[in-house]
């Protein structure tokens, strides 16, 4: 009864089973923590016909890179509000066991909301390439040693060294 969003593995890639386990490793880290700065995910599985989704909350808005491409540079209140909101849900995500790996502003979506001060809030998405603490401790590892995934302007030295 909600409007909802949904992403889907092409069929022929969703026989990949390391794109598969990346892929829900995104629904599985969101769902893990609930936190009104972090995209909401309502289901995920497979298609009948073998592909891989994610259901999750649709959202109105626009991602901050849209916003940086149509206003240049936020001023410096909004970009400091904004800020402290993305880390209050990293914070969230960080308590649970969970490290994003790749927040940049094309992963950053900012929504309305009536509640928050602005007059908006930042919505962090796409924890697909996410270090989850339950894969560390089921012996798994989403990446191999010495692979490094994610956005490489964006990326932590300690990501870049292979550390994280």
């Amino acid at each position: 009864g909600r409007q909802a969003a949904i992403k889907v593995l092409l069929r022929e890639m969703s026989h990949r089973q390391d794109l598969v386990t990346r892929f829900f490793n995104e629904a599985r880290a969101a769902t893990a923590v609930k936190h009104p700065g972090i995209v909401e995910i309502y289901d995920f599985g497979y298609a009948a016909d073998g592909s891989a989704y994610i259901v999750m909350e649709f959202l109105q808005g626009e991602s901050l890179a849209s916003r940086l491409r149509r206003t240049g540079p936020l001023l410096e209140a909004r970009a400091a509000a904004l800020g402290r909101q993305v880390a209050g849900a990293l914070g969230a995500a960080h308590a649970k066991g969970i490290i994003h790996r790749d927040l940049k502003p094309d992963n950053i979506f900012v929504v309305p909301d009536a509640d928050i001060t602005e007059g908006e809030r930042p919505k962090i998405l796409d924890f697909g390439i996410a270090k989850l603490a339950s894969d560390q401790t089921a012996g798994q590892s989403m990446t191999r040693t010495g692979m490094v995934m994610g956005t490489p302007a964006y990326m932590a030295p300690l990501h870049c060294s292979g550390a994280m």
